[in-house]
């Protein structure tokens, strides 16, 4: 009797929490960012470095984010209050395999900040140029971090490189949500020492 399991790939997750609007979106606001960076600067292997650039301090931004700012439960009113700004990351610890519930949330909390952060880097620190070459490549790595997440939920990743992955997010998951922060990558947590181990748990 054949199975009524939907078997998913690497391209049919692409339908699942509202990742092709979100890559879509991000993917047309990063390419702008690039051609306008080249037509400032007239040297586009130059926009290309800052981007990829830019994709590198996105992990380390991704790490600080999902660390500090996404596990953040204050108990002060005022602090909930400015918590309650950002979506919830609670839901998705509780139910983690469904999917996202507000893309059109999402969707804001990517554009609008990012327009921001490029003009403000614009005009108060770096030229206009790199700004927009850096917030590209973030934007790129924050698909990546969108992608891969999604892919450790829902997808066998077989290779190394994603079985590593799977396996450092599912333990964040499901044995211990104060480590394991990185999810497209384990540098941060290597480099600031919060990647799990057996030894933890014995601790505890």
């Amino acid at each position: 009797m054949a199975s009524d399991r939907t078997v998913n790939t690497p391209l049919s997750i692409l339908n699942m929490s509202g990742l092709k609007p979100i890559v879509g979106w991000s993917s047309a606001l990063a390419f702008a960012y690039i051609v306008v960076a080249i037509g400032l600067t007239l040297a586009p292997l130059t926009v290309i470095a800052v981007v990829l650039l830019g994709v590198f301090y996105w992990t380390f931004l991704e790490y600080l984010l999902h660390r500090w700012m996404l596990h953040w439960e204050p108990e002060k009113p005022a602090y909930r209050a400015i918590r309650k700004c950002f979506p919830s990351h609670r839901p998705h610890h509780n139910e983690p395999a469904d999917e996202r519930k507000n893309v059109k949330l999402q969707l804001k909390m990517t554009v609008y900040p990012s327009l921001a952060h490029t003009v403000f880097l614009g005009i108060t620190i770096m030229p206009l140029w790199v700004s927009l070459a850096l917030n590209a490549g973030i934007l790129f790595g924050y698909q990546a971090y969108e992608y891969v997440h999604v892919a450790c939920h829902h997808l066998p990743m077989r290779n190394f490189w994603a079985r590593t992955l799977k396996r450092h997010h599912a333990i964040h998951h499901h044995r211990d949500e104060t480590v394991n922060f990185g999810v497209t990558t384990t540098i941060w947590d290597t480099v600031f020492r919060t990647t799990w181990r057996p030894e933890r748990a014995v601790a505890t």
